[in-house]
């Protein structure tokens, strides 16, 4: 059995989605003299697993990486640490570097959750496979979102509700990219996120270790995950006029409508006149997210 001062180092990684007292387990058994903790991991995305609402009220789904972001120490200071990332060296380390989407689709998130540092590292032959299939609105430019205005329904007393109208124009895409000439897709390749359980059967949502459904709407976190998994062609289906509610949401239909990706259904009002500007300016009032949220708000699955 192992006992106080066993370990001299202790690596945490995933840290963001490490609970504090599963983190304090190991870091118990560390030497309080010469020990080190090293926290890997990003608190811009999903957080620890929690299904207790009594848990996540005292803040048990704010892993601790999450928290120590939050205090003086560990906080973004410009102006004493400008030359370093902002951030004091002697305690944080950022890794930058993204090895996996299409500057396209990295655009956005890196400048809602990450003060625009994040640098396109991806292998080009992987992440520019799709610029040229033919479906794409602009080509060279691998995102489409396309307006649904379809309405919910479930099959008798099942609690669990989905959209018809959205899940036959995710079939039609998923067919389209499969039989595509110019640029062929495997269905091994092919991953569809949804809100809904019924939604997904075949088409499972299991983007964080094949394991948690992920109900990402109105979660800044989960949005993350969502559109930073795709590497060469991010498609995002939905009702603009609800999804503008939302801040982030309302951030990626501003980025699809002034980038001419956007398609489908009539924009709402306060969408309308970014058809015609095509220039990719940002609206400031899609705020950035601060960089711990805090505790947010506990959210079911469908």
């Amino acid at each position: 059995m192992s006992r106080v001062g066993h370990f001299t180092h202790v690596f945490v990684d995933e840290a963001g989605q490490a609970s504090e007292p599963e983190c304090l387990i190991p870091l118990g058994l560390m030497s309080d003299v010469s020990g080190q903790i090293v926290l890997a991991g990003d608190p811009m995305q999903l957080g620890p697993v929690i299904k207790s609402r009594l848990a996540m009220a005292y803040g048990l789904n704010v892993s601790l990486l999450e928290r120590l972001m939050s205090r003086p120490a560990y906080q973004r200071d410009e102006n004493a640490f400008g030359a370093c990332g902002a951030h004091n060296p002697l305690l944080v380390t950022k890794l930058v570097k993204n090895y996996r989407s299409h500057e396209a689709l990295l655009t956005l998130p890196s400048r809602l959750f990450y003060h625009r540092e994040l640098e396109v590292c991806a292998d080009p032959t992987v992440v520019t496979s799709l610029l040229g299939w033919e479906k794409l609105p602009k080509k060279g430019f691998p995102l489409i979102f396309h307006g649904v205005r379809g309405s919910e329904a479930r099959e008798g007393k099942s609690p669990s509700w989905f959209n018809p109208a959205e899940a036959v124009q995710v079939l039609r895409y998923c067919c389209l990219l499969a039989q595509s000439i110019s640029s062929q897709v495997s269905a091994s390749d092919i991953g569809v996120i949804t809100p809904y359980r019924k939604q997904v059967r075949s088409n499972e949502d299991r983007f964080e270790d094949d394991r948690y459904f992920l109900g990402f709407l109105s979660n800044s976190k989960r949005f993350n995950v969502a559109i930073t998994r795709p590497k060469a062609l991010l498609i995002v289906l939905g009702n603009p006029h609800v999804l503008v509610r939302d801040p982030c949401f309302g951030a990626l239909l501003e980025y699809s409508i002034t980038n001419g990706v956007y398609m489908g259904c009539d924009l709402p009002p306060e969408l309308q006149s970014l058809q015609n500007c095509g220039d990719g300016v940002a609206d400031p009032s899609y705020p950035v997210v601060p960089e711990s949220t805090g505790p947010e708000k506990h959210q079911e699955p469908n």
